[in-house]
């Protein structure tokens, strides 16, 4: 309802015009505030908003994110999977390890021992000898190659492998990089027993310090890998440092043994006369030449030098200086004719009594080897046949001799052990006094033992002997003997 704004006529709705002057209605006010009314509505929840904006149809970014998403997934499986089949399975690794060795692969071989290994850290030289070895036994290779591809079925299968190669191994080691299954070849190490004539004999296993062994027991180092390797001894003392080098071949399943017998680094020291006094490098060793059986072990590189001193009537005398080198044994620090001739002039006015003296101790020393011979032949046939007696006339029973080879001789008839002497040298004889020589051998021997095995040993003595003047049996006796280390 309303008023004409023209004629002010009262107008109902449904006039369009005014009737009395015919004027447009207008009805602007009331379209807008209907317009107004019909603008509000009361605003929508939450759960509705979600719902409608759900509902909205996915944009073209929205679908190639999805995309990307399914595509990534899908390549990772693929590269897992094959990751897992090429490079992580039993069967790869296996296959890749024996491929190493056959390629002389060093690093490679060395990465898989080492990652199979809490017992040793393998070096190059080791992982070289290592290879060579089976290289060299195709036996050896054969086993590990089929153990391992044995190993392989039965870790896949999740069966316990029944055909192990008795010298390495594949077995599952945790995971790698949190994800796949490792696995690793364990290769199985080998030990050696060492023993030294020497204490303090520092051991080497292809450069790498294994272990310090003493000469009075043997001790196992280790561990290694099997193949041919180079063991070295090694000796600090006031002569320098010496080394004794050696090969061994170490095998599957059993130790090896190694001794260092320094006796190839040792000589026998003699003079002219025995109160004359040793100089090793310029320095006094405060000894007497008589004192002393050996001198050793020594560098045999000339670094060692010696000679003697003594007071004579006519002043202090000291010998030439000697340089010991390679393939010297011994070495006689004799004075000086002049200086002999000087200290034994007493001796010399005798005249003929002294050539008969000369005489008879060349005689004495021919004797004295001969005698010492048989004594080693007779010791031999009295351990053998277990009867001390054969022996026993060739021993001073006074002297400490006697009763060591008596308790020795039936102990080895006990355990059933034998010995062959397989050569004798007598080295040299030296006259301590009228009636006593010192004699100097060399033995090589092959020992029989209980169990059936036999052990080849070498040994350097000093056997003392005295001259009888009774007329028994070869007119000489053994007091004592010394085995030289």
């Amino acid at each position: 309802m309303g008023y004409c704004k023209e004629c002010g006529h009262q107008l109902t709705d449904e006039h369009q015009f005014c009737p009395e002057c015919g004027h447009p209605v207008e009805r602007k006010a009331a379209s807008s505030e209907r317009a107004q009314s019909q603008r509000y509505v009361e605003p929508a929840s939450p759960s509705v908003e979600e719902g409608r904006e759900s509902v909205k149809p996915p944009n073209k970014k929205t679908k190639v994110i999805a995309v990307s998403v399914i595509a990534a997934a899908a390549i990772l499986g693929g590269a897992y999977y094959g990751i897992d089949k090429t490079m992580m399975a039993p069967k790869a690794v296996s296959e890749k390890f024996i491929a190493s060795i056959k390629g002389n692969d060093v690093d490679k071989v060395k990465q898989y021992v080492n990652d199979g290994q809490i017992q040793l850290e393998a070096n190059d030289e080791q992982t070289k000898s290592f290879i060579t070895y089976l290289h060299e036994n195709p036996d050896v290779m054969k086993s590990i190659s089929e153990g391992l591809a044995a190993d392989s079925r039965a870790l896949e299968a999740g069966i316990p492998s029944e055909d192990h190669s008795s010298y390495a191994k594949l077995e599952q080691d945790g995971k790698k990089w949190g994800i796949f299954d490792h696995y690793t070849v364990q290769v199985n190490p080998v030990y050696a027993k060492a023993q030294s004539t020497e204490d303090a004999t520092a051991v080497y296993i292809d450069g790498q310090k294994a272990g310090t062994v003493s000469s009075d027991s043997s001790k196992k180092i280790g561990p290694f890998l099997p193949g041919t390797h180079t063991v070295k001894g090694e000796v600090q003392n006031d002569y320098g440092k010496v080394e004794n080098e050696q090969e061994i071949e170490a095998a599957n399943g059993e130790d090896v043994n190694v001794e260092f017998d320094w006796s190839d680094h040792a000589v026998y020291v003699s003079s002219d006369y025995d109160d004359a006094t040793l100089y090793v490098n310029g320095k006094d060793t405060k000894t007497e030449i008589g004192d002393i059986d050996y001198l050793g072990p020594l560098p045999m590189d000339g670094s060692v030098k010696v000679y003697a001193k003594r007071k004579f009537d006519s002043g202090e005398k000291k010998t030439e200086e000697v340089s010991i080198k390679k393939g010297l044994e011994d070495i006689a620090l004799n004075f000086d004719e002049e200086n002999t001739a000087e200290a034994s002039a007493s001796s010399k006015e005798e005249g003929a009594d002294d050539q008969d003296s000369k005489a008879d101790s060349g005689v004495s020393t021919t004797e004295v080897s001969s005698f010492i011979e048989q004594y080693m032949y007779a010791t031999i046939s009295s351990i053998n046949s277990g009867d001390f007696s054969i022996a026993e006339p060739y021993i001073d029973s006074n002297g400490p001799k006697y009763k060591e080879q008596k308790d020795y001789t039936a102990y080895l008839i006990k355990k059933g052990i034998t010995e062959d002497l397989l050569s004798f040298n007598v080295n040299r004889v030296t006259k301590i006094d009228d009636s006593m020589y010192k004699v100097y051998t060399s033995e090589e021997y092959d020992i029989s033992y209980g169990d059936g095995s036999v052990k080849y040993k070498k040994f350097n003595s000093i056997h003392k002997v005295k001259e009888l003047s009774d007329g028994s049996l070869g007119v000489y006796q053994l007091i004592s003997s010394t085995e030289v280390k």
